[in-house]
């Protein structure tokens, strides 16, 4: 069993689930090094008698990401190896794997890694940081790609995924299958036979949410009535307002919602869920529920999670800014919730995007480099 120090800038509230898989994992003793403040709007899970969280600092200037107190965490002779959040704006990334390099501590760059195609010098500068770790654990495949592309040895790349809470929306639906979808949908005040659009994000302008009302308002014209449903909060809020009253646009902004149980009977109520930015964990919750998944088709636009999306069988893909499409894409969803939809959505979460096999592949190659040390 090797000691493991995982170093974050802070652990979002969704990463509980897949720490905790990895503490009882029996596996390796991993201890957990973060900044206990939320970070940009997001909650932050500042550890509980089973999984203890060390506190460091952390803060934001201008692009870099400053983070303080983690020598103890990274001179530790206790510890076999590191696991740390590998983002090329953070200098401790960088310091982190140059003292492992010193002193032969293997260290894992946990990151999305390779998004985008990127210049010959920036290229040049993630090959640098990541070269200093002994594996990358990313967030998916494509990265695989681009890394290799890049020039970077493609050995060193190990997917991990990203998950959520798997074991507790299992409970969720569970419950919500019994109930059926036009109680549940009664119960949150929706018409049991409407068309519903969802989508669980910050109410931000890179969400492109606009673009949905204005598909949102094709379709009405069209004669297809569809019911909106954003949940979350954000400095859009007022503007979309506005606009779904402009188009006629059947709108509801529940809020934020972090009750598993609540959030979950939105998405499972709903016929689609719809992106029109980019998306990220909302794929991963809304194939949790069962409901298909439409968003832009720009991958270097998008977040790894996009990659769960398989076209015409858990969900579909448009062109950028494309309303049209985008109202096409929505509408060849609609009626379409089966068992059988449900079932295929839930396929990816089952075999990947959940915390059990995120923590196994994770354990694997912790044991993997510190074998070969």
């Amino acid at each position: 069993m090797a000691r493991v120090n995982v170093i974050y800038h802070h652990y979002p509230h969704y990463r509980r689930p897949v720490m905790e898989a990895l503490a009882c994992s029996g596996a390796h003793d991993y201890r957990f090094w973060g900044s206990l403040d939320d970070v940009a709007g997001i909650k932050t899970f500042r550890g509980d008698a089973r999984i203890p969280v060390r506190p460091l600092r952390f803060r934001l200037r201008g692009p870099f990401w400053l983070l303080g107190g983690y020598w103890p965490a990274v001179l530790d002779r206790s510890a076999d190896a590191l696991i740390v959040h590998g983002h090329p704006n953070m200098p401790a990334s960088w310091l982190i794997g140059l003292a492992g390099r010193l002193t032969g501590k293997p260290v894992l760059y946990w990151a999305h890694g390779w998004l985008k195609r990127e210049s010959r010098w920036k290229a040049f500068l993630r090959r640098l940081h990541y070269r200093l770790g002994q594996r990358v654990l990313t967030y998916g495949l494509r990265a695989h790609q681009l890394a290799s592309a890049s020039g970077f040895p493609v050995e060193r790349i190990v997917p991990v995924w990203n998950s959520l809470d798997w074991p507790a929306a299992r409970d969720v639906l569970h419950r919500l299958e019994t109930e059926g979808v036009a109680a549940v949908r009664r119960r949150l005040g929706l018409p049991p036979a409407a068309f519903v659009v969802q989508c669980s994000a910050r109410l931000m302008p890179a969400c492109r949410f606009d673009l949905l009302l204005e598909a949102a308002g094709l379709l009405k014209g069209r004669g297809v009535e569809t019911h909106v449903v954003l949940i979350g909060e954000g400095p859009q809020r007022a503007a979309l307002e506005a606009q779904a009253e402009e188009l006629g646009v059947k709108i509801l902004f529940p809020g934020a919602i972090y009750e598993e149980a609540v959030l979950g009977a939105w998405i499972f109520a709903s016929d689609v869920t719809a992106s029109p930015g980019k998306i990220g964990l909302s794929a991963i919750h809304s194939l949790m529920y069962g409901t298909p998944v439409v968003t832009h088709g720009d991958m270097d636009r998008q977040m790894p999670e996009a990659e769960a999306i398989i076209p015409g069988e858990t969900g579909s893909f448009f062109p950028p800014g494309d309303a049209a499409a985008l109202a096409e894409a929505l509408l060849a969803w609609r009626d379409k919730k089966s068992a059988a939809l449900r079932a295929r959505c839930r396929e990816a979460i089952e075999t990947r995007y959940n915390p059990q096999a995120q923590a196994t592949i994770i354990d694997a190659v912790v044991s993997e480099v510190c074998h070969a040390r």
